[in-house]
């Protein structure tokens, strides 16, 4: 044999497929490649797979009941002039000085866009009591009003964004926009030391009106499907159409406000499908 076509030094070849020549350094190399490649998928894959869940495709209805916080907002303006010839003043009032939300009642019905969005819509009821209140003077004497019990129907749209749209706590942000459509509503007052009785004059007109603001919420899974939880929002109300109230036109304004900000507060059971 020829010494050229020996193998120098201590190298010894490996022969693989006829005619290739591979060294086993590279063989181990190639392995560990083909391992770390194989471990980093399968530590990508749970992420991608949570990353394609969330609400995603998810539908649910919700059954909320609650009441509300009156912020914001006027049930009488302040004025001065006459009712039935005797001289008579308004002192401002406050909506929460007349209404208290009574009860508050809403249907939802959502649907997932993706990992943490779903849309959804409402149809509500809410219904608000009146309370008697002292509003100013008739003759140096105090002017008593009470408004009506009223009721309102809200229609609303929005976008829902989950902070934590898995596990079995969610936490979630919401904006929403729609129509409240508002009963009319009536006033009587009374000045008990002249006599003075007016009774179910038309204060506000039946009225629909837009509404808009904000959620906050939170929920608990208690089964894969049905979920409890609170939540908290934010309301402006426009003002409702005022009626002619006393003929003295220094009192037309009286009841030219009730536009609102509110408080609403509840809680909900939701079930998904």
């Amino acid at each position: 044999m020829i010494a050229r076509d020996r193998p120098h030094g201590n190298v010894q070849p490996w022969y693989g497929c006829p005619g290739s020549i591979v060294s086993p350094s590279n063989g181990v190399l190639l392995t560990l490649k083909q391992l770390l490649a194989a471990t980093v998928l399968l530590v990508i894959a749970p992420v991608a797979a949570a990353h394609a869940q969330g609400v995603e495709g998810t539908r649910s209805v919700t059954l909320s009941v609650g009441t509300g916080v009156s912020l914001a907002g006027n049930a009488i303006n302040e004025g001065a002039g006459t009712i039935e010839g005797k001289p008579a003043v308004f002192v401002e009032q406050a909506l929460s000085n007349h209404f208290s939300d009574a009860l508050r009642v809403r249907f939802t019905g959502s649907l997932g866009l993706d990992y943490n969005k779903e849309v959804f819509a409402t149809f509500a009821y809410g219904k608000y009591n009146g309370t008697e209140r002292i509003v100013g003077s008739v003759s140096g004497y105090p002017l008593l009003a009470r408004l009506s019990n009223a009721d309102a129907f809200d229609i609303e749209g929005g976008l829902r964004y989950y902070l934590r749209p898995e596990g079995p706590i969610r936490t979630y942000v919401a904006g929403a926009a729609g129509l409240r459509f508002l009963q009319a509503t009536d006033a009587t007052f009374r000045v008990v030391e002249v006599g003075l009785t007016l009774a179910n004059q038309p204060y506000f007109k039946g009225s629909t009106l837009l509404i808009f603001g904000g959620d906050t919420g939170i929920s608990y899974d208690i089964s894969d499907t049905i979920a409890l939880g609170a939540e908290l929002g934010l309301r402006y109300q426009g003002k409702p159409g005022a009626e002619p109230l006393f003929a003295d036109p220094n009192l037309v304004d009286v009841n030219n406000t009730g536009s609102r900000w509110s408080l609403p507060i509840s809680v909900f059971a939701r079930a998904r499908f």
